[in-house]
């Protein structure tokens, strides 16, 4: 079973299938998923947001989750213009 509420098994698949065409490997990503509450947020659809921290550079972007967003499709495009920057990068220096 998927800790993920709102992440579909495609959209994981499609995540991991962009990660892989631009050189990287899963582990080099780590995801974390935000559900909002809709009584909180006061909205009738589910929707979240995923954040996706990149471990070997420490990128950081929020993609929103739900009905119209394709989050996994904007990562892949991020990827490509190198938004967390280029697969085979060294990780940053540890202090």
């Amino acid at each position: 079973m998927s800790l993920y509420k709102l992440i579909t098994d495609q959209e994981l698949a499609d995540y991991a299938a962009a990660i892989e065409r631009h050189g990287w490997r899963t582990g080099d990503f780590h995801l974390q998923e935000d559900v909002f509450d809709p009584r909180k947020a006061e909205v009738e659809a589910a929707l979240g947001e995923v954040g996706v921290h990149c471990r070997v550079t420490e990128a950081v972007h929020v993609y929103r989750l739900g009905p119209g967003f394709e989050w996994a499709r904007d990562f892949a495009d991020d990827l490509e213009r190198g938004k967390f920057g280029r697969s085979g990068e060294s990780p940053p220096p540890s202090a």
